[in-house]
């Protein structure tokens, strides 16, 4: 099984992605990674007492080397495509002791267009400022940690391709080609109309744990979604994040 990864800035149409992608043999594209994370409580297993008391370096390292494997092994596929935060300083030496060549999908879009998106589908209007300064948290918030991810990618010069929200959403078929190519795939003709709502091993998102329906889907067909940010966004968070932006 090959692996490659996807770094997303979230509400820039990365789970309309992977529903259309998810309909080929060749390629999955995972939700949204716990294997981050999953590394990070590892490597900070080996700074326990109990490890120091021990220190089975060679045990610990086996299970870390094989994670992606046996994570994924249930998956019929050939190749996976990981969602997560995997541009950072951290998690980017972690994938380069592991693999020898990586290639990285980055997904983008105008971040306050990202706090807009999220806004607009909260279920209710309590504290939005305080909100969107959780998500820009360039540590713990889902939306600043992957602008952080990505800017460091672009910066380290991996191998990687720019997808914007703009051109996936106006010529899907063109970008997806252009992923399958760089993933070193034959490009498929996938179905860009009547959708389904995004799975992965037969499972779905279970939105009723974040506070929004972040996941759902147009099942229609690919469009984009305009509206003003003013109409969702506090003046303070567009002055605050109008100079945040990924790296071209």
């Amino acid at each position: 099984m090959k692996f490659s990864f996807l770094c997303a800035l979230p509400r820039t149409g990365a789970t309309l992605l992977g529903a259309i992608i998810n309909q080929s043999k060749q390629i999955k594209m995972t939700p949204n990674s716990i294997l981050p994370e999953v590394f990070l409580n590892l490597f900070n297993t080996k700074e326990s007492s109990v490890f120091k008391n021990f220190p089975y370096h060679t045990g610990i390292d086996n299970i870390i080397l094989n994670i992606f494997n046996n994570y994924y092994k249930d998956i019929k596929a050939d190749h996976i495509l990981d969602k997560g935060p995997w541009g950072t300083p951290y998690h980017l030496e972690i994938l380069k002791s592991m693999f020898k060549e990586r290639r990285f999908v980055i997904l983008v879009r105008p971040v306050l267009e990202c706090l807009a998106s999220f806004i607009k589908a909260k279920r209710d209007n309590k504290d939005i400022e305080l909100f969107c300064d959780s998500l820009m948290d360039p540590d713990h918030g889902i939306l600043g940690k992957n602008l952080w991810a990505i800017n460091h990618l672009i910066k380290s010069k991996e191998k990687h391709i720019v997808i914007t929200y703009e051109d996936f959403v106006t010529h899907p078929q063109k970008e997806l080609n252009r992923i399958f190519r760089f993933l070193k795939l034959k490009p498929e003709k996938l179905d860009l109309n009547n959708l389904k709502q995004y799975t992965f091993d037969g499972m779905s998102y279970d939105d009723k744990n974040v506070e929004g329906p972040f996941h759902s889907i147009d099942v229609d067909k690919v469009k984009q979604i305009n509206y003003k940010m003013e109409d969702y966004l506090p003046k303070k968070i567009i002055d605050r994040y109008k100079n945040a932006r990924f790296i071209l």
